[in-house]
């Protein structure tokens, strides 16, 4: 990738965080009109994708962004108003903005005739004063900023721009900016080169001299700010002077006496006794002092910068991390199984330290690809918002938890699970207003979106208030279309589990939204990949709730190693309950059942033995691990229970990769490969018949 293309990924990724900043500022002004703080906040993103953009050259985008912008800067004033049809036209600004921006990546640019119909329509909201015709032609922005009221003061002010050395490298051009100041008014440049360095030391990629600007505008000092949001790591110095009418009052020496020259200005004027302009002298150079002719006395003084110092790291080089620290984890288990197995003493410290910091190494990696879920779980608002309004439904979307991290990968593959769930409870769940209000609920209707740490594993639920799932209803079209017959008897779980049956739905006709019945069926299957689980609750008249638990992270796992007949197992340790030796149990086999007496409770197991197929043989003692997985709770029968151990997961060939009840493998420390267990999916197996060592009754919530 060449440099260029580097600077526009890096524009459009933090374009996209401008995006849903956007997204994120209008639904808390359309909740609360008068919330001022987003409303800055809403302008500044605008902003600052117009001005990012047009460092890189995105004209068209540049001109299309800077008509919403003139309306939000208006509504900064209070001129225009937040009504809803001020929240609808910057959401779909905000959309076409990012078509373009993904124009390069999809083929498909921004249609003008759309563009040109969200700008005339953002023209009609701003006051009469500002009527006339905009075009969305990238020149239609320049000099817009001016005021039409010649009846307006004219404030001088005076900027000192000190960029970030190495402001080009992050593909910023200080040239833009200035023109940018052009735009709002008269605007005299000076160059400050005292900062460069001799030849020898100077660095051609980097900038050394910075600009003293005196702008005479009549625009206010925020929207002088405004201009260098996206370099806010520069130093900049804005100083609001009086009325350019008044200039003439103040001597050259005068103007100087609050920069920051001060001290030493001071220390030449206590020698020199005339009022002329000053000579330069000791710190002060000739450029200082030219630079302060044109001003006026200086009565603020305003500097930004930031400490804080992020770097922006591809996800394609953390996976590798990763990666990389797995095989450490590896190689570190043998080198540990090698000193115990030899007892060496001279090994034993140095393995011992290296086992310490491979877990911080293991640690720090992962917590790098670790995200707050409210990153993913804002971008549901906007979900919501639209699709109450176009079911002609009212609804909240309610988030807690947003601070609850979880891995990278996990976030982003629960994204289209996650639609389907709100999309459900949105469509299904709620009833319109007056039907809420003879049912004796508010007419608006709430969604809450919850997560929360549970040991190694995150519980997230999807809930309404809706009226619940009918039961009746669901039995009755499981019957008709042949899942089960009219005289079997479910439990309520069964009953809800029939929902997640591909093909099933109750839905009376087929919308754009739901009626095909694939929505929780995908749902189901993308969170038993994740190693996660789903359940239902519902409440007949209150509401349905969907429960999901995915594990933190896919890479590397705290696991369970068993053996069965010398081979190894690993079963995942944030699933199990307790282990004990089967010896000590109560075996039930009525009813050709399997099952456990385990502290005063009868649960179901399944011999790994008999479920692969291994070669039975006799054992005095064995041992069980009880499992809850979701709403069930089984046993695993294995010869040996070996311990806890830390797991790289790697996954199968491809040839093995059907392979039931199976969802990789690991290497052992002593190089041996173990296989993980796929607790949903032998279940899952097993409840189908695949194998006769469990009847599929057995499998009861508890």
């Amino acid at each position: 990738m060449d440099q260029e293309s580097r600077y526009m990924e890096t524009f459009r990724q933090e374009a996209y965080e401008h995006l849903n900043n956007i997204e994120d500022a209008l639904l808390n002004m359309e909740e609360t009109p008068d919330d001022q703080e987003s409303v800055h906040r809403l302008f500044r993103a605008m902003h600052t994708i117009k001005g990012s953009g047009a460092m890189v050259g995105l004209d068209v985008m540049v001109g299309f962004a800077h008509h919403a912008e003139t309306v939000l800067d208006k509504v900064r004033e209070g001129a225009v108003p937040v009504t809803g049809e001020l929240v609808d036209l910057i959401f779909l600004a905000k959309d076409q903005i990012k078509v373009m921006l993904d124009a390069d990546k999809t083929g498909y640019d921004a249609d003008p005739a759309v563009c040109d119909n969200i700008v005339a329509r953002l023209h009609r909201l701003l006051p009469e004063q500002r009527a006339g015709t905009i075009s969305s032609s990238p020149e239609s922005h320049m000099n817009s900023d001016m005021p039409s009221d010649s009846d307006k003061k004219t404030i001088v002010f005076h900027i000192r721009f000190r960029p970030n050395p190495d402001i080009m490298l992050a593909g910023m051009d200080p040239a833009r900016i200035l023109d940018e100041l052009r735009d709002l008014g008269q605007c005299e440049l000076r160059v400050n080169t005292q900062a460069i360095p001799l030849l020898d030391l100077l660095e051609p990629d980097k900038l050394f001299f910075f600009w003293d600007i005196v702008l005479t505008t009549n625009v206010g000092i925020n929207e002088v700010r405004d201009v260098f949001i996206f370099v806010e790591e520069s130093d900049i110095a804005i100083q609001t002077l009086e009325h350019e009418s008044d200039q003439e009052n103040t001597l050259p020496d005068e103007m100087l006496l609050d920069r920051e020259e001060v001290e030493s200005i001071k220390d030449i004027l206590r020698k020199q006794k005339q009022a002329e302009m000053p000579v330069p002298s000791g710190d002060v150079s000739g450029t200082d002092v030219k630079s302060a002719l044109p001003e006026q006395k200086i009565l603020e003084k305003r500097k930004t910068g930031s400490d804080a110092e992020t770097v922006r790291i591809s996800s394609d080089k953390l996976d590798k991390l990763i990666n990389l620290v797995g095989e450490i984890v590896v190689i570190q288990a043998h080198m540990s199984h090698l000193a115990e197995d030899h007892e060496h003493t001279v090994f034993t410290t140095p393995v011992k330290q290296m086992g310490r910091l491979t877990g911080d190494l293991r640690k720090f990696a992962l917590d790098m690809r670790m995200l707050p879920v409210g990153s993913l779980f804002g971008r549901f608002r906007r979900l919501v918002r639209d699709l109450s309004s176009e079911l002609g439904k009212e609804a909240d979307l309610v988030i807690e938890g947003s601070k609850t991290e979880l891995d990278k990968t996990i976030l982003e593959r629960l994204h289209n699970p996650l639609i389907h769930l709100i999309r459900n409870s949105v469509d299904h769940g709620l009833r319109p207003p007056d039907e809420r209000e003879r049912h004796g609920k508010s007419r608006k209707g709430t969604i809450r979106l919850t997560a929360a740490h549970h040991g190694t594993r995150v519980n997230i639920t999807v809930s309404d208030d809706g009226m619940g799932i009918n039961m009746p209803s669901v039995r009755a079209k499981a019957v008709d279309t042949g899942l089960i017959s009219e005289d079997d008897s479910l439990p309520e779980a069964e009953i809800h589990d029939l929902l997640f049956t591909p093909g099933f739905s109750t839905a009376r006709e087929v919308t754009d939204i739901s009626g095909r019945g694939v929505g929780l069926d995908a749902v189901k299957q993308e969170i038993n990949a994740l190693g996660g689980t789903i359940g239902i609750d519902s409440i007949r008249g209150h509401g349905t709730t969907f429960r999901l638990s995915v594990p933190l992270t896919l890479a590397i796992i705290e696991g369970l190693h068993v053996k069965t007949d010398g081979k190894d197992f690993v079963i995942p340790v944030s699933q199990v309950e307790m282990c004990e030796e089967l010896k000590r149990l109560t075996l039930d086999k009525s009813d050709t059942r399997n099952m456990i007496r385990l502290k005063g409770d009868i649960i179901p197991f399944i011999r790994l033995r008999d479920f692969f197929g291994i070669p039975d043989s006799i054992r005095s003692v064995e041992h069980v691990a009880a499992i809850r997985t979701g709403h069930y709770r089984i046993c695993i029968v294995v010869d040996e229970i070996l311990g806890n151990i830390q797991t790289v997961i790697k996954p199968l060939d491809p040839l093995y990769r059907q392979a039931a009840g199976i969802s990789g493998a690991t290497v052992m420390g002593d190089g041996t490969v173990a296989l993980i267990i796929d607790l949903q999916e032998l279940i899952r197996c097993v409840k189908m018949d695949k194998t006769k060592s469990v009847d599929r009754r057995i499998f009861m919530r508890d």
